[in-house]
């Protein structure tokens, strides 16, 4: 078995490394609410969540580290070096992640009239929920 070398892409898309993960998104929420927060606290909190849902093999530290890790080296968290455990915070709001997951689907999956109506619909100031991007996405088919 060959493995292929993907290169790691910084932007956040739809497919393999491009993508934000699951627990890419969980940490992210995390993250966010707490403002900013060390990789212990965040581990805490996700085994915290698994022990009320009563689920079995709960994440790894070093799992959580890795990715926090990830998150930042794709721009969408900041690690605060300054202290001997690095604290992270959010590099970009919810919003704006939601706009460029969204603007990153539409350049991948419409074409060019499709992509101009998502993007002026992502653009308003207004909060976008997913429901209202299912139905834009439903309407556009």
């Amino acid at each position: 078995m060959v493995k292929e070398n993907k290169k790691k892409s910084p932007e956040i898309g739809i497919s393999g490394l491009n993508s934000i993960s699951n627990l890419e998104a969980d940490i992210m929420q995390i993250v966010w609410e707490a403002g900013q927060i060390s990789v212990r606290e965040v581990h805490e909190i996700m085994l915290k969540r698994e022990m009320e849902k009563k689920e079995h093999g709960f994440i790894p530290y070093t799992t959580v580290m890795s990715t926090m890790t990830t998150l930042a080296d794709k721009g969408l968290l900041k690690q605060n070096k300054a202290a001997k455990t690095y604290l992270y915070s959010a590099s970009v709001d919810r919003k704006e992640l939601s706009k460029n997951i969204i603007m990153s689907v539409a350049e991948k999956l419409l074409d060019n009239s499709s992509k101009v109506l998502v993007s002026s619909f992502v653009s308003r100031d207004n909060n976008i929920s997913a429901d209202q991007v299912k139905k834009l996405l439903d309407d556009i088919k």
